[in-house]
């Protein structure tokens, strides 16, 4: 049950960051988007060591986007 809960909570975290990930004019500090990956994994962690296992994809997803994130969207937009 817990599992569900969580999974459906993170659920609501990826239209937004899909958003910022496919706009090409969003910029994300890299500082603030690399802190947010070590917030994720150390999320990841916990939930797999609490024995969860549909929450724990679900937030690998979002940590995906956040790498996406830091590579492509964390420089200034230059034009």
């Amino acid at each position: 049950m817990w599992d569900a809960l969580i999974t459906a909570g993170n659920l609501v975290f990826i239209p937004g960051l899909l958003t910022m990930a496919l706009n090409k004019r969003s910029y994300i500090p890299r500082v603030s988007s690399g802190i947010s990956l070590i917030g994720v994994t150390t999320v990841i962690a916990g939930l797999i060591g609490a024995g969860l296992v549909l929450s724990p994809i679900v937030v690998a997803v979002i940590g995906l986007l956040w790498v996406y994130i830091f590579f492509f969207r964390g420089q200034p937009d230059a034009d």
